[in-house]
């Protein structure tokens, strides 16, 4: 095979890790605080196959660094899809008590719950195709939307932020006036109780 389309392929192989699945990987450190062993793993799966290529110009070892490569990314997504799904699922908790309803005109929450519904059926599209064993081609892609998806839902939370601070101070008031009230009329049956006696 031509030596400079080799030389290519090898750099490829360079920038994809420099350019994506490092950043991918900082990225799940910081969210997470760990490192997937999996995408571990893939990457020293990658550099052995470079180091066999390099020592004994075998194609074959090229070729394989190439598909541990896409192997990785792929990990990546999948792993950054799993902690945002994490993120999204400890926002509801956290936020269980208040009136998300109100939050930007009530246009806020249904946007949401379409965004995760979008992001399942795309991640649960991409976990399928593992198990019917479509090229890696495919499942490469449909992880890289369900990230996408993922990244929507992230964003839509992002440009939220306002509303969902004011849907949450407008639910601690509407929780304080409800307590006051229910306050005023334990007070006033105790007043018609001693009253009637």
């Amino acid at each position: 095979m031509d030596k400079e389309l080799l030389l290519n392929r090898e750099k490829e192989i360079y920038e994809k890790y420099q350019n994506i699945v490092t950043p991918y990987i900082m990225e799940l450190e910081v969210r997470d605080s760990e490192y997937p062993i999996e995408i571990m793993n893939e990457i020293r799966a990658i550099f052995t196959h470079l180091s066999r290529y390099k020592l004994q110009m075998s194609e074959k070892d090229l070729s394989s660094a190439e598909n541990h490569m896409k192997r990785a990314i792929l990990d990546c997504y999948k792993y950054l899809c799993i902690s945002i799904s994490e993120e999204i699922y400890n926002f509801r908790e956290r936020y269980r008590k208040v009136d998300l309803k109100i939050a930007d005109n009530g246009c806020f929450l249904p946007e949401l719950d379409r965004l995760e519904s979008i992001a399942k059926e795309t991640f649960i599209k991409a976990k399928k195709s593992e198990i019917q064993k479509l090229d890696e081609d495919n499942q490469y892609e449909l992880y890289e939307k369900a990230y996408i998806s993922y990244c929507n839902i992230e964003k839509h939370l992002e440009n939220s932020h306002n509303a969902i601070l004011f849907a949450s101070s407008h639910s601690k008031k509407s929780n304080f006036i409800n307590i006051i009230a229910c306050i005023f009329t334990v007070i006033s049956i105790i007043v018609t109780i001693v009253a009637i006696v």
